[in-house]
């Protein structure tokens, strides 16, 4: 649910170099958007990328100290199985 926080800006200056600001200056023109539409798009792209991968770093952690659990549970249980021959 959008709030009106939401939609409500803040200023922010930014110092790049000449040859970004060029590069910038171009997408812009070619995207058709204003140099802070663009900014902005390229910051949220970034910072979601960011936390994607901290999400899968986060997964992946879960994922070995699964395994790690899953070791010792199977071996802790296989005491108590019995098997058919």
């Amino acid at each position: 649910m959008e709030t009106a926080s939401t939609h409500q800006k803040s200023r922010l200056n930014l110092a790049v170099t000449a040859e970004l600001n060029e590069l910038m200056l171009c997408w812009s023109e070619r995207l058709a958007i204003t140099l802070s539409e663009l900014t902005r798009n390229a910051l949220r792209e970034y910072i979601e990328r960011l936390e994607q991968d901290r999400l899968e770093r986060e997964l992946a952690e879960a994922c070995l100290n699964y395994r790690e659990f899953n070791k010792h549970f199977s071996a802790d249980w296989s005491r108590y199985e019995t098997r058919v021959e």
